[in-house]
């Protein structure tokens, strides 16, 4: 399905590209805001459940009562502080060959998983 790019869908995309971590909507909606674009909190919802919903999107709940959104890449985990809330990309060979000994132990096909790892980033151990 070809989705219509909407100045507001537009401007929603290219802040998630460009971000570091995953983001909420709130921290959509004030970048638009800064950018002086008058997008209302239900356009952006709107859009990022489009997205979502086409596979574009990546959607993760770390028990913050709210979703964080990134573009899909490659298949990855996050590290999550407690303390800050700031969230980083993990990866590692280490979690396909789990995944390898999973299915050859336990004769599982694994079709998706979830990994997150909490606790206190560098800067927040000091």
């Amino acid at each position: 399905m070809q989705l219509k790019n909407t100045p507001a869908r537009a401007a929603i995309s290219n802040f998630l590209i460009n971000s570091k971590e995953p983001v909420d909507a709130l921290q959509i909606i004030n970048f638009l805001h800064s950018k002086k674009l008058n997008t209302n909190k239900v356009t952006v919802y709107r859009n990022l459940d489009v997205l979502y919903k086409n596979g574009l999107l990546d959607r993760f709940e770390f028990g913050e009562g709210k979703f964080r959104y990134e573009f899909k890449k490659n298949h990855h985990h996050h590290l999550v502080c407690n303390k800050c809330g700031r969230v980083e990309d993990v990866a590692g060979e280490y979690l396909t060959d789990l995944e390898s000994k999973i299915r050859r132990q336990n004769g599982f096909l694994i079709k998706s998983h979830s990994l997150e790892f909490y606790g206190l980033c560098r800067r927040c151990q000091k």
